[in-house]
C-alpha cells in the first residue's frame, strides 16, 4: 500500500507513528486479545495513509502557528482516509467495520453520552470515522463540507485554525444541530464488496452496505471555489483521479453523497448540554479519548524489541578476491624468502609437503570420485521412467496370441543433479592449532570438486582485514547501501576468496601452499626446524582475528543466489567450518543529527545490539519478506540466519562442520555437546559421547543446518597419508588384501569432509 520499502516496527510506545526520514511505521505492541484482525489493519491502512500523505513538518507548522493540535489530528485524519480510500476502494469496507468494531470498545469515550450533545469538532470526527446518528445544523454543514473538500496540509491548517476561531465565537451555535427525522442521512460510505460477505458492521443497526461515506471526498456538489469534487476532480498527488467506493446494496443504487446539504426544514433541537467551550477553549474530546483507547489496547507489560532489517551487502567492497590475495601474500613471502638460506628452506620444505599431500590423496579422491558416481548413477536408475514408444517390437510379434504388449519400450533416466559449492571458513584466531588439519581436509575437497567438476568457492571471514578491529565500529559501513533499521556490518569485515573453480592450477597451488606455511606458523606439534626451517610470520594485515560468522551469513544471502546464477548450478551446498559462536553484530543503523562545530548535519550511528538474550530481536529479510523473532540464547541468532540464508536459495543444503575439540588430544568436551543437543541427560551425553570418540564426529539436523557435523580437532583431524607397511612383503594375498582395506578406510574416515560432502551431493 505504501508504494516504498517501509519498515513496520512494534515499541513499547504510547502511539502509531511514521517516520518519513527512516520510513519506518512504528506501532505499540497491542494485546493479543484486544487487538482483532480488522482493527489492526484499520490502524496500518490508517498510518499507511500519513506515510503517504502527511509531510514530516506538518505539527511543527501547526505548533508555530499556535493552532491545537487536536483539531489538526481530526482535520488530518479526514483528508488523508479519504484519500486512502480514493486510492485503495477496499479500505472503506475495513475502515467502517474497524471503527465500529472500536466505537464498541468505547475507544472515542462516548458511552452513555448523547453524541449530539458533544462541540462540533468531535461530532465531525465522530461522523468521519463512521458512527451514526450524528447531527449537524445547516451552519455547521458548511464546516463538514469543508473539511470533505481538504486536499492539502496547507488546508487542513487553515481549516483547523478558522474552525476554532469559529467555534469560540459561536459557542451557542455550535451547539445547535438537527436531531429528529427531518435531518438529512449522515451514514458512512460502505465498501463496494460488502454485500458480497453477508455480514453488517453492527453498529447502532446500520449495515454498511447501506452507507455513504462522507470522508470518500467524492461530491456531485462544486464547492464554494467552483472545483468539481466529483468524477471530474483533478487527479490526486498519486496521479489516480478521484473515484467514489459505491454501495453495493440493491435497494441503494445510487452513489452516495459525500457533501452534507442544508435541509428545508429548520433546525429546532439545541444540545450542547455537555459541549466544550464554556467559558474556555474548544477542547477536541474525542481525540483525547482515542489516545486512551489506544492505550488500552496496548500490550505494556510486553518486553520492548529491537527490529533489523538484512541489508543489501555490496559484495565488490566485502569480497577480496584471489589475485588480490595472491599479490599481497606472494610479494610477502617472497620477500622472506629472499632474506637468507633459512628462511628458503621452510619455503620449500612447506611447499614439498603440500605437493606430498596431493600425491597422496590422488588415490583417495580417486575412491570418492567412484563412490560418488556410483552413487548418482544408482539414484538415476531409482527414479527411472520405463514407458511405451509406440513402436511395434517386431521380435515380439509373433506372440500377438498370447502376448498383449507388443510394442518397444523406453527407459528414460532423469539428468543428474548439477551441484555447486560455496565453502566459508572461519579465519579465527581460535583456529590456530586446528588449522593444519582443516586445511588438509579441505583441499581434499578442492580436489574432489575438479575432478568432479564442481563448480566451487572458498570464503574465509575475516574482521582485520587491513588491519580493522573493533574499535571501528562506530562508523558508516563501506559496505551496505544502508537504511535505517538495516543489520550493521562490522566496518572491517570481509571475505577472502582463497580458492575458486576459476583460478588456474597453478595459482591454486600457490594459494595452498601460502595457506599451509600459515598453518605451519600456527601450529603447535613438533618439527625439527633445522631442517625444515623456521617459519615466517604472517602479514599484519591478513592475520587471523575474531569469528564475524553471522556476518559471513549475512553476506551469503547475496553472494550464493549470485553464484548460483553465474555459474548455472541446479543445487547449491553451502558450507560452514568454523570452531565457535559467533561474535556479536555490531547493531542497526540510525541516524542522528549533529549541531555542533563544523560537522554539522545528519550522520549515521550503530544503535543497539541486535541479538541480546535480554531483550527479543525481530528480524526481517526484506527480499524474501520473512521475519524471525529471537532471543539469542546459544547461538539462536546465527541460527535464524541461517534460516533466512536458506530461504533465499530453493533446494540449497547448508551444512555447518563443528570442530568442537581443543589441544592436541582434540577431545571434545562433554558440555559443549550438552549444550548443541540441548540436553544434560547424563546418560544420553555418555552414549554422544562413545559415538564420537568412535566414530571422528558427531551429526545432527538442527541448529539452522540441513545438516551440522561435530568434529574433534587437533589429531583427529589430520588425513592419514600411511602406506603399507613393509612387514607386509612376502605376506597372503588375504593379509595384504586385510591390511589394504584397513589402510583404506582409515584415509576415507580421517576425510570427513570430503565423506560427509560425497553422500549430500549424490
Amino acid at each position: 500500500m505504501s508504494e516504498e520499502d517501509i519498515f513496520v516496527v512494534h515499541k513499547q510506545m504510547e502511539t502509531a507513528y511514521f517516520d518519513s526520514k527512516k520510513r519506518e511505521l512504528g506501532l505499540p505492541i497491542w494485546k493479543d486479545e484486544e487487538m482483532t484482525p480488522t482493527i489492526y489493519d484499520l490502524m496500518v491502512g490508517h498510518e499507511i495513509g500519513h506515510a503517504l500523505w502527511t509531510p514530516l513538518d506538518m505539527l511543527e507548522d501547526a505548533r508555530v502557528r499556535g493552532i491545537d493540535h487536536g483539531f489538526v489530528n481530526i482535520l488530518e485524519d479526514v483528508r488523508i482516509e479519504k484519500k486512502g480510500k480514493r486510492k485503495y476502494p477496499g479500505l472503506v469496507g475495513l475502515m467502517n467495520r474497524g471503527y465500529s468494531e472500536l466505537a464498541a470498545k468505547d475507544f472515542f469515550g462516548t458511552k452513555g453520552k448523547d453524541i449530539n450533545s458533544l462541540n462540533l469538532i468531535d461530532r465531525i470526527n465522530l461522523f468521519f470515522k463512521g458512527q451514526p446518528g450524528v447531527e449537524f445544523s445547516d451552519e455547521e454543514k458548511v464546516w463538514v463540507n469543508r473539511a470533505v473538500m481538504t486536499e492539502t496540509p496547507d488546508e487542513v491548517l487553515d481549516l483547523a485554525e478558522e474552525l476554532y476561531a469559529w467555534m469560540e465565537e459561536n459557542e451557542s451555535e455550535t451547539d445547535n444541530h438537527n436531531s429528529g427525522d427531518d435531518a438529512p442521512s449522515m451514514e458512512m460510505g460502505g465498501d463496494e464488496n460488502e454485500g458480497n460477505e453477508g455480514n453488517d458492521a453492527k453498529s447502532g443497526g446500520t449495515s454498511d452496505t447501506k452507507r455513504n461515506d462522507a470522508a470518500d471526498g467524492n461530491s456531485d456538489e462544486k464547492s464554494d471555489n467552483g472545483r468539481s469534487d466529483g468524477n471530474g476532480d483533478s487527479s490526486d498527488e498519486d496521479g489516480s483521479a478521484d473515484s467514489s467506493a459505491s454501495s453495493s446494496s440493491d435497494t441503494e443504487g445510487e452513489r452516495g453523497d459525500d457533501t452534507v446539504e442544508g435541509d428545508s426544514t429548520e433546525s429546532s433541537a439545541e444540545g450542547g448540554d455537555q459541549s466544550t467551550g464554556k467559558g474556555g477553549p474548544p477542547v477536541a474530546e474525542t481525540d483525547s479519548a482515542s489516545k486512551n483507547g489506544l492505550d488500552s489496547l496496548r500490550d505494556k507489560t510486553a518486553e520492548n524489541r529491537i527490529y533489523g532489517r538484512i541489508p543489501k551487502v555490496d559484495l565488490k567492497s566485502v569480497i577480496v578476491d584471489t589475485d588480490t590475495l595472491l599479490e599481497k601474500w606472494n610479494t610477502y613471502y617472497l620477500k622472506q624468502k629472499s632474506d637468507d638460506n633459512q628462511s628458503s628452506l621452510f619455503f620449500h620444505s612447506s611447499l614439498a609437503e603440500v605437493e606430498a599431500l596431493k600425491n597422496d590423496s590422488k588415490s583417495t579422491v580417486a575412491y570418492m570420485v567412484k563412490e560418488f558416481e556410483m552413487k548418482k548413477a544408482a539414484d538415476q536408475y531409482a527414479r527411472a521412467a520405463v514407458s511405451k514408444t509406440g513402436t511395434l517390437d517386431m521380435g515380439k510379434l509373433h506372440t500377438y496370441k498370447y502376448n498383449e504388449d507388443l510394442f518397444k519400450k523406453v527407459t528414460t533416466l532423469p539428468g543428474a543433479t548439477n551441484h555447486g559449492m560455496v565453502m566459508v571458513l572461519d579465519w579465527s584466531g581460535s583456529m590456530a592449532g586446528n588449522l593444519k588439519g582443516t586445511l588438509a581436509q579441505m583441499y581434499n575437497l578442492i580436489w574432489f570438486c575438479r575432478r568432479t567438476n564442481i563448480p566451487f568457492e572458498v570464503f574465509a571471514f575475516s574482521d582485520v582485514y587491513n588491519g580493522r578491529s573493533y574499535s571501528n565500529r562506530y562508523r558508516a559501513e563501506e559496505s551496505v547501501d544502508f537504511k535505517a533499521g538495516d543489520i550493521a556490518l562490522h566496518s572491517g569485515f570481509k571475505l577472502l576468496n582463497m580458492f575458486s573453480s576459476n583460478m588456474s592450477l597453478n595459482d591454486e597451488m600457490t594459494m595452498m601452499h601460502i595457506l599451509w606455511m600459515y598453518a605451519i606458523y600456527y601450529s603447535h606439534g613438533y618439527r625439527d626446524w633445522s631442517k625444515a626451517g623456521y617459519p615466517y610470520s604472517p602479514p599484519a594485515s591478513l592475520q587471523l582475528g575474531g569469528t564475524p560468522l553471522n556476518d559471513a551469513i549475512i553476506a551469503m544471502m547475496d553472494l550464493v543466489p549470485q553464484f548460483k546464477k553465474d555459474t548455472g548450478v541446479q543445487k547449491v551446498n553451502t558450507i560452514f567450518l568454523t570452531d565457535g559462536a559467533s561474535n556479536k553484530l555490531d547493531g542497526i543503523y540510525d541516524y542522528q543529527l549533529v549541531m555542533d562545530g563544523d560537522d554539522k548535519g545528519t550522520h549515521t550511528k550503530v544503535i543497539n545490539e541486535i541479538g541480546d538474550y535480554r531483550t527479543t530481536s525481530v528480524i526481517t529479510d526484506p527480499v524474501m519478506n520473512k521475519t524471525v523473532e529471537i532471543k539469542d540464547i546459544y547461538g539462536e541468532l546465527t541460527n535464524s540466519l541461517l534460516r533466512l540464508l536458506k530461504n533465499r536459495v530453493e533446494g540449497m543444503n547448508v551444512v555447518g562442520f563443528f570442530i568442537a575439540g581443543s589441544g592436541k588430544s582434540g577431545r571434545v568436551d562433554k558440555q559443549v555437546i550438552g549444550r548443541l543437543m540441548k540436553t544434560y541427560d547424563y546418560g544420553k551425553l555418555r552414549e554422544l559421547m562413545k559415538f564420537i570418540n568412535k566414530n571422528k564426529y558427531l551429526s545432527f539436523t538442527h541448529q539452522g543446518y540441513d545438516e551440522y557435523y561435530v568434529l574433534p580437532g587437533g589429531n583427529n583431524l589430520q588425513v592419514e597419508n600411511e602406506t603399507l607397511s613393509d612387514d607386509l612383503i612376502g605376506a597372503g594375498k588375504g593379509k595384504l588384501k586385510s591390511a589394504f582395506s584397513k589402510m583404506q578406510k582409515g584415509k576415507i574416515s580421517s576425510r570427513q569432509l570430503l565423506n560427509k560432502f560425497v553422500k549430500m551431493v549424490a
